[in-house]
């Protein structure tokens, strides 16, 4: 009984706490230097002008990162309760349960490989249930939180945001290890990694200047011309790169962005760099070299802006604020001196102002008494301080003791300067030789003391700019600065930084001869500025014309006639300005309403504001003294007396005078002006005059006349004495800038639904919070850059380090490559909805070993738009530097299969630096690479030979379980089924499962668990960005986070002629507080409709159609509607016109202000005009005919990049010049299909290319078109017709005696042909009706088809024709042979002939068949039989086709004379006595017959000729009458037999009439 009772206690449900926490990664096994990992998701969007930009990406793992020394210790935290694997599986319990608690992804995987393989040797494996905030294998780390952390990254976010408040007051202090031998100075002074090769040397000592080895081969360096040169030297990035945006600085040195800060005085310097790494932890910090060389790396990606030297001796307050490194290191040279023996010590501490730097020190001032000093005893005779020539960067003065004995507390001052020799090569030459230093007397003590590092200044520069630290040789790359003996890159020219002693670099005046593509041309002077130098930077060109780059635009129009004078931007044009001649603007505009200014003398454009919680027609006052307090007044209570205007000089001001007073006596004399009552109050109603209250008046703006309101604008309310202002005192002087608005615009077309106005659908996003965190700065500094955990019971700090740091405290800097990848489709519309997975691998060159890696899920219609940061580490610590390493990018399709798609090889340049930084751009070709047949390097039979997509070079792609450059070490892995082993640790998962070995799998994105509705496709997050969560793709016509709601519709019919075939929408959406958007989507209109639908995500306000370039306003909505159903038409009367149609050329002439003072005339003239445009503007007419105007690029390009994608008969488009979703292909005139590849030039009498199109795909035959209808009733008739007549004539030929001469064997066989090619006809007619319906979708039936049934009814055709020709030759022949004339032979002959020419004629059409293929037509949704002649085939083509139709034709005409002729002949020969001119007429009239059929024949078949022979091509399928009408003539012939042969001749028509009987007769 007790073992029962102890097995149920064991089934028992253990209590486990559900944790939103992130999973902790790759768990100690004691074998790892990096284990215990947290991913941080940061995703960066927005540049410090809060303009919206692309986002850049982080996934950086956040790890315990213990130096080799370092011990580990495993340890227990808190643990609710434990169990077995075994236990865990009675109960049930999935891995799935697993991911919703504390605890490590490696276990959970365990776990399920436990469920999955039932490893039963796992049975007694441990699982620690972990309390609530506490997580781990053991449960031992809690960050001491007081909530569960939902997202790592916005918990490091927040962290550091915290740091802020720490700002001058924090220590970070990291060091760089692995430059073995390098003294910085005293310790723990060290190398900060951006010190090396930073043009100064910072390594002193044994080692001195190892620093700055081998890094002239940076100032060598030169890029491509698609290239951008990162200043110094180290990276080339793509050119795309260069100012791409402040957010993204992908540059070690920063200088693909502008500084956006300059100080005067100082040398340059920007915002982020200066003070905002503090709260930072992203690569334009931790990947970030100081800008300009000399300056001092303060740690953390800030520098100290001093150059060329930072004085680290002297007292520089305000310096590396973030991270204390210039007052850490500045103590640690004070105490450094502690070396000397104390009475040393403590002259150098009084006289040289120690007590200022030390609080708490052996010695304070009180020490420093003269009696106190004369009681000690110094035995050196010279003191040096610093201990290291460092003062000023490098130098080492020398104090004597006796000077210092005299001089005053801190006022001492160095009988010598010393330096060491290797530098300052161009000082005056050395006095002395002290200590192995280069020594000069010290510059003259001059009262007052501005200090020696003052003093030493110019020396220096002269140091730091004079000579060059490495050997250089002459090079085509290099600048030599004659005067100042140095050597600098090229590039470093005009570029505002002064490299040179004498400035020669900055002086240079042939800039332009540089052959640099990139430098900008300055067009007021002769000078070619460094791209660095562009915009603010300095230097500037002459008349600044390079500041224009950087400056954003002025929207002119909305600054006109807004009362608001001196606009900078807008310089004087003509002395114009923005407020002259402004007499058709009114007061009341999108541009003057609720900016807090009385433009309107009623002060209607104040009225009705939004965010004011007044009532209608009530104006917002402001209570005196409460700023934050106001009372609603109606307008109708508002009242102004008339001024005395007559005997006022209008050349001062005339002030109004305005009341309030709801008494409804108060103007019963009409005294005052009610400002009720006048839509526009003018100069004649203030001054008391009489004037006109015309609606239509434009109401001008009073002031304009100096007639003003006295400011402040206060009202006496009541009457009692109590005053408020109308506009608002706090905020008047502080404007928001002005954005393109549309108010007052209206709608059009009209909401079908008014309700949806006022109660739209909303898609409610729950609102991000941010973590508020307060940490201590002693646990900030405890690990440095990297995140504080807690270990244990006893809550032992640990630290959590970014692949940049190790160490226990993070407090040593990595070796690394730090990547930037901005990945970008190419290709058709099909790529840019594709999932992949992007593997990054750090491999050995010399043995193609994965040392490291990073992966990347990319869906292309998402994240085209982002950069993504991350990093790669070296397997050693430091790196071999005989290793060689390069990096590898493997990218495979994840849609459906795990299929390999291509790979990129990037080249690792100059690994003599600590920090390799890679910035590029990977475009994903259309294709996906193809194995190499012949390849240069043996791959084996374990591996296949592939060439990367962006280099020639080979390499080799294993399979699985083999690794290497050649493919020939063999791995095993525990990858698990359905997934691809890469490596021997490497799985690529499929998209349904993840983790290390993909074995568990996503709760959601299941095929019986799609969260996503309306056929989104649902996929599943990264697990290490979020768990359990997904993203939803959503089919055209839906949106929102799961594809819950409709996007917009739009419905538009076009009204006009001819209809096009693509046109362009440009929806424009309008903000409050940023410029207004504008996206373009495409959409071909199919050749049987004349209408199409639009879908749009977003709400917008205007939409604009364009084709043929020519704008058709659309759609107008004031205030966007969320999903709304619109239903729109196009015709002329929505066209926009160009502005050169309303003004003349006088007024276009003008400049920009005064020429934009008269776009209000077109509006205001033409009232069915609802929109027109100039080359900048668009404006649109508004409910009052008001022109408004916003910005629209009329020339925006969508040329696909460059790459046509269409074929040579067409123009490509895309919605977007980067990032697109849409390309479509405009074809030529001539050619159709998605891709242009369709022609109706010389289409060949097809009848797919002349009808195809007006039949509907998945639609039923009954909802077919009229056309279709039709043509179906001419086909059934013409196929019944057919049938009857050919029976008919075959029983008619079918007689024994006219089947005893071979003309009735050719009648006889043409009659069951005619049957033939109208069948055939008929069943081409319907196999595209069936195909093109999409009844019928089998691709080998379509192609049998294809190949076969129109050139059947080519040989059909001529067969009868030729036929018809077999006829009329053996009836010429039997006219000149007559009684000699062989029947037997004839009928014998006849046998034959049919065969031969049945097989000539088949084999002269064989060229057919083998030019015909299947085409799927992907936008129409179609699949097309197509034609492809090469150029021979199209002139044998046309030869033939000539041949079969002329040459019968010839056959029968030359044989119809021949008869006649015989005939007469006789006939002469008879009738001797009779006329000639008689008889030949009788016997034209007895064959007219055999010259009729003929010409008939003939006749309707010229349309298929001369269709055959159009060079040209059907220029509108979408009205094929003509061609349809030829292409059915050309089968009328095989109807006609009884017509054209059998009621002629008198034999067969009683052989016809015979068979009517019998038929008849039957019939009874």
């Amino acid at each position: 009984m007790q073992w029962q009772l102890f097995y149920f206690l064991i089934l028992l449900p253990i209590t486990i706490t559900k944790s939103d926490a992130s999973l902790i990664y790759n768990t100690n096994d004691n074998s790892k230097t990096i284990f215990d990992c947290f991913y941080a998701y940061i995703v960066d969007d927005r540049d410090p002008d809060d303009r919206l930009l692309f986002r850049t990406n982080y996934l950086t793992p956040y790890c315990r990162r213990p130096s080799s020394t370092d011990s580990i210790n495993k340890v227990q935290g808190y643990i609710e309760n434990t169990d077995t694997f075994k236990n865990l599986r009675l109960q049930g319990i999935t891995s799935e349960d697993l991911l919703q608690w504390s605890t490590s992804i490696d276990i959970i995987e365990q776990y399920s490989i436990y469920l999955i393989k039932n490893k039963t040797g796992f049975d007694e494996f441990i699982f620690n249930n972990c309390s609530s905030l506490w997580f781990g294998s053991n449960c031992e780390y809690t960050f001491n939180f007081s909530m569960p952390i939902e997202s790592f990254g916005d918990f490091v976010n927040s962290s550091f945001k915290a740091r802020k408040q720490y700002e001058g007051k924090i220590l970070i202090h990291t060091c760089y290890p692995h430059l073995s031998g390098c003294y910085r100075g005293p310790k723990p002074m060290c190398l900060d990694w951006r010190e090396i090769c930073d043009r100064k040397i910072d390594c002193i000592g044994d080692k001195f200047g190892i620093d700055e080895e081998y890094c002239n081969e940076l100032e060598i360096n030169e890029c491509k011309e698609d290239e951008y040169r990162c200043h110094n030297g180290a990276q080339c990035i793509p050119l795309e790169f260069f100012r791409d945006g402040q957010t993204s600085k992908d540059c070690l040195d920063g200088t693909d962005e502008a500084e956006v800060f300059r100080q005067e005085g100082l040398w340059n310097h920007d915002t982020e760099q200066f003070s905002k790494c503090i709260d930072s932890i992203l690569f334009a910090c931790e990947e970030r070299t100081c800008r300009q060389p000399h300056a001092f790396s303060c740690g953390d990606g800030s520098c100290s802006p001093i150059y060329p030297y930072l004085n680290l001796v002297g007292n520089t307050p305000g310096e590396c604020k973030s991270t204390g490194r210039t007052s850490y290191y500045r103590q640690i040279i004070y105490k450094s001196a502690k070396q000397y023996m104390n009475d040393c010590y403590l002259l150098l501490f009084c006289k040289l102002g120690f007590y200022d730097i030390f609080k708490n020190d052996t010695y304070n001032i009180t020490d420093c008494s003269s009696g106190n000093l004369s009681s000690k005893n110094c035995t050196l005779k010279y003191i040096p301080f610093p201990l290291e020539p460092i003062f000023n960067g490098y130098f080492q003065p020398l104090y004597s003791k006796q000077l210092l004995i005299k001089s005053d507390n801190g006022d001492g001052w160095p009988s010598y300067i010393c330096n060491n020799p290797r530098l300052c090569l161009h000082l005056p030459n050395a006095t002395d030789r002290i200590n192995g230093l280069d020594c000069r007397s010290a510059p003259t003590y001059i009262y007052p003391n501005l200090g020696l590092s003052y003093r030493l200044t110019e020396d220096a520069k002269i140091c730091a700019l004079m000579g060059n630290i490495n050997k250089y040789e002459s090079n085509s790359s290099l600048f030599y600065c004659e005067k100042s003996h140095k050597y600098i890159s090229k590039h470093r020219l005009i570029d505002g930084i002064r490299d040179c002693y004498h400035n020669e670099d900055e002086s240079y005046n042939a800039s332009c001869s540089l052959n640099d593509t990139q430098r900008f041309n300055c067009t007021s002077e002769t000078k070619c500025l460094s791209p660095i130098s562009i915009g603010y930077d300095l230097p500037r060109c002459k008349n600044k014309e390079d500041e224009e780059i950087d400056k954003s635009e002025t929207f002119v129009y909305i600054s006109l006639c807004n009362h608001i004078y001196n606009y900078p931007e807008l310089l004087r044009e003509d002395n114009e300005t923005d407020e002259t001649n402004c007499k058709w603007w009114p007061c009341h505009t999108p541009y003057t309403r609720c900016d807090n200014v009385f433009h309107c003398a009623n002060g209607i454009d104040e009225l009705n504001c939004p965010n004011v919680n007044c009532n209608i027609d009530e104006f917002k006052c402001q209570i005196i003294n409460s700023p934050n307090n106001y009372y609603c007044i109606p307008q109708q209570y508002i009242y102004e007396k008339p001024v005395d205007c007559i005997n006022h000089d209008f050349r001062d001001n005339l002030y109004r005078n305005i009341f309030y007073s709801n008494n409804l006596t108060f103007n019963i004399n009409q005294e005052y002006i009610s400002w009720k009552e006048k839509t526009c109050l003018t100069k004649n109603d203030i001054c008391g005059n009489s004037s006109t209250n015309d609606q239509q008046l434009i109401c001008n703006i009073t002031e304009k006349e100096n007639i003003r309101v006295k400011s402040p604008f206060s009202i006496d309310l009541y009457n009692n004495g109590t005053l408020c202002y109308m506009i608002d005192q706090v905020n008047f002087y502080e404007r928001d800038p002005y954005y393109f608005s549309t108010w007052n615009l209206g709608y059009f077309p009209p909401i079908i639904n008014q309700i949806s106005l006022s109660s739209q659908q909303s898609i409610n996003i729950k609102p991000k919070t941010s973590l508020k965190i307060h940490t201590s700065i002693e646990l900030i500094e405890y690990c440095n850059r990297g995140i504080v955990i807690f270990e244990g019971k006893s809550f032992e700090k640990k630290c959590l380090c970014p692949p940049n740091y190790y160490g226990d405290r993070c407090q040593w800097q990595n070796q690394r490559i730090s990547l930037t990848l901005q990945i970008r489709p190419l290709g058709s519309y099909e790529n840019k909805q594709s999932i992949y997975e992007i593997f990054i691998y750090l491999i050995d060159d010399e043995n193609g070993i994965i040392h490291n890696y990073e992966q990347i899920n990319y869906i292309s219609s998402l994240d085209c738009n982002t950069k993504y940061n991350r990093y790669l580490l070296y397997p050693d610590q430091p790196k071999n530097v005989n290793h060689t390493y390069s990096i590898r990018i493997d990218i495979y399709e994840k849609s459906t299969l795990l299929n390999y798609y291509g790979s990129w090889n990037l080249f690792i340049p100059f690994l003599f630096l600590p920090v390799n930084r890679i910035s590029t751009q990977l475009r994903i070709p259309s294709e996906k690479s193809e194995e190499l047949t012949n390849c240069s390097i043996q791959c084996g039979t374990n591996g296949k030979c592939f060439k990367y997509i962006n280099s020639t070079k080979e390499f080799c792609l294993c399979d699985q379980g083999y690794s290497g450059r050649y493919c020939n070490i063999m791995y095993q892995h525990s990858c698990s089924s359905g997934s691809t082993a890469l490596n021997s640790s490497i799985c690529l998962c499929p998209l349904n499962k993840f983790g290390s070995k993909c074995y568990l799998q996503h709760t959601y994105c299941q095929p019986n668990n799609n969260p996503c509705k309306n056929h989104g496709l649902c996929i599943p997050m990264d697990d290490r960005i979020k768990k359990n969560d997904y993203i939803c793709l959503c089919t055209e016509g839906y949106m929102g986070p799961q594809c819950e709601y409709q996007s917009n519709e739009i419905d538009i019919t076009f009204k006009i002629n001819p209809i096009p075939t693509l046109v362009f929408g440009h929806f424009i959406t309008a903000f409050s507080d940023k410029d207004h958007e504008r996206t373009t989507s495409f959409k071909k209109i199919p050749f049987d409709r004349d209408s199409i639908v639009l879908y749009h995500t977003t709400p917008f306000n205007l939409l604009f159609i364009e084709f043929e370039k020519n704008y058709y306003l659309t759609v107008i909505r004031e205030k966007p509607i969320r999903s709304e159903n619109i239903s729109t038409n196009i015709n002329q009367d929505y066209k926009c016109e160009n502005i050169s149609k309303f003004l003349n050329s006088t007024i276009l002439n003008y400049k920009t202000l005064r020429r934009l003072k008269y776009y209000q005339l077109p509006c205001i003239e033409n009232l069915k005009l609802k929109c027109f445009y100039d080359d900048t503007y668009m404006c649109v007419c508004d409910k009052n005919r008001y022109s408004n105007c916003f910005e629209f690029d009329l020339n925006m390009s969508y040329d696909c990049q460059g790459n046509n994608y269409c074929g040579k008969h067409s123009e490509c488009f895309q919605d977007n010049i980067t990032c697109p979703l849409m390309l479509v292909c405009k074809c030529d005139k001539c050619y159709y299909g998605s891709k242009c590849e369709l022609t109706t030039k010389g289409f060949s009498t097809s009848l797919d290319v002349i009808f195809g199109y007006h039949i509907k795909p998945f639609t039923s035959f009954t909802k077919q078109s009229t056309a279709v209808k039709i043509t179906a009733s001419i086909t059934i008739l013409m196929l019944i017709f057919s049938i009857i007549n050919g029976v008919l004539s075959i029983l008619t030929f079918k007689s024994e005696s006219l089947l005893k001469v071979g003309c009735g064997i050719y009648l006889l066989t043409n009659s069951i042909v005619s049957i033939l090619t109208i069948t055939v006809f008929t069943i081409k007619y319907f196999q595209l009706i069936i195909f093109q319906m999409k009844s019928i979708t089998n691709a080998s039936f379509i192609s049998f088809s294809c190949i076969l049934t129109d050139v059947l009814l080519k040989i059909l055709l001529s067969f009868g024709d030729w036929l018809y020709a077999a006829v009329a030759i053996e009836r010429a022949l039997t006219a000149v042979q007559g009684i000699h004339f062989n029947k037997s032979k004839s009928k014998y002959i006849a046998k034959y002939v049919i065969g031969i020419m049945l097989l000539l004629i088949s084999i002269s059409y064989i060229h057919d068949p083998i030019s015909r293929r299947l085409f799927n037509d992907d936008d129409e949704q179609r699949t097309w039989c197509i034609l492809e002649y090469s150029t021979s085939l199209k002139k044998y083509d046309k030869f033939i086709n000539v041949f079969h139709v002329l040459t019968p034709f010839i056959i029968n005409i030359i044989s119809a004379i021949c008869i006649t002729i015989q005939v007469f002949r006789i006939r002469v020969k008879t009738k001797k006595k009779s006329a000639y001119k008689k008889i030949l007429y009788a016997q034209i009239q007895q064959n007219k017959h055999l010259l009729i059929s003929p010409c008939t024949l003939i006749l309707l078949s010229i349309p298929r000729l001369i269709i055959s022979f159009l060079s040209g091509c059907m220029e509108s399928i979408r009205n094929p009458w003509l061609y349809l009408t030829g292409y059915y003539i050309s089968f009328i012939p095989p109807l006609l037999i009884i017509i054209l042969f059998i009621l002629p001749s008198k034999t067969y028509k009683q052989e016809f009439i015979s068979i009517v009987q019998k038929i008849n007769f039957f019939s009874k």
